[in-house]
Order: structure tokens, then C-alpha cells, then sequence
């Protein structure tokens, strides 16, 4: 039985234990002799897997019992719950839970990889001005460029 295992089983029976208290002694009794049956044929089966499974298995079990042993607890009171006994059977749930809280945390944990080194490009340099104008041509405030002495033509005269 791993270690993982034992503390699942003891945070069981310590349910068990507590759902129970109070009750009268064949009926509690009997309810615990069941559930420590049922571990004892859980760890003792061949057939079952090995590794965390099993640790998963009986967390599982625990956690969705619960209600199934509150609802087995109000049929078999002798008296009408209290509020007292609801609000400690309520802390010992929350205990329960809060205790395979801990013990996951407490587990040993891969961290994921830092991020690797980010390389900043910096933006591409400005295009280089263009070529001034020739000698000969000036430029109007539009952009456009003149020339200033513009060649002879012959205009063909009809």
C-alpha cells in the first residue's frame, strides 16, 4: 500500500468514524465493519490497478459518497438531526476535503520551462531622402517640379 493509499484510507475510516458517532452501537458498528470490508477488498484485489490510481480511486469513492452517507446517517438517527451535529458533520467534510487539498499540494511538482530569451528587432530605418533636383528645375510648395528654361520647340503651323 503506498503512502498516498494509507492516508486515503484513514481519511475514510476518520469519515466513517464521524458520521457515525452517536449512533447506537449495532447500527454503528455494522456501518463501519462495512466500510473497513470494502478498503480491505479494495487493497487486496489482484485485479486492480497500480500506481496513483488506486489512491485516485478511493478519493473519488469518499467524495462522492458523501452525500450517500449524510442521506444513511438522517435515516438512521434515532433522534431528528440537530443543528449542531449538522454543522459538525458539515467541519468534518470540509476537514476531509481540505485535508486531500494539503496533500496534493504537498506532492512534488514539475514546474513548466521559463520562457526563452526574447530577441527585440527594432524597426526598419527610415528611406533615405530623395535627390535633390537638377540645377535647372525648381520645385513649387505642391512638390512638383519646373523647369525653368524649357527648350525651343518647333510648333508645326497648319
Amino acid at each position: 500500500m503506498t503512502p498516498g493509499q494509507r492516508l486515503a484510507t484513514v481519511i475514510v475510516r476518520g469519515w466513517t468514524r464521524t458520521y457515525t458517532w452517536r449512533l447506537p452501537s449495532p447500527v454503528r458498528d455494522a456501518r463501519r465493519a462495512e466500510i473497513d470490508s470494502d478498503l480491505w477488498e479494495f487493497e487486496h484485489d489482484p485485479e486492480r490497478a497500480r500506481g496513483a490510481a488506486p489512491t485516485l480511486h478511493i478519493v473519488a469513492r469518499l467524495a462522492l459518497g458523501i452525500p450517500d452517507d449524510l442521506s444513511w446517517r438522517a435515516a438512521n438517527a434515532s433522534a431528528p438531526a440537530r443543528p449542531a451535529r449538522v454543522i459538525a458533520l458539515t467541519a468534518a467534510t470540509a476537514l476531509i476535503v481540505a485535508a486531500f487539498w494539503v496533500y496534493d499540494l504537498a506532492q512534488p511538482q514539475s514546474l513548466p520551462l521559463p520562457p526563452s530569451r526574447m530577441a527585440f528587432v527594432a524597426a526598419p530605418p527610415p528611406p533615405p531622402p530623395p535627390p535633390p533636383p537638377p540645377p535647372d528645375q525648381t520645385r513649387h510648395p505642391g512638390g512638383h517640379a519646373l523647369q525653368e528654361r524649357a527648350p525651343a520647340r518647333a510648333v508645326p503651323v497648319p
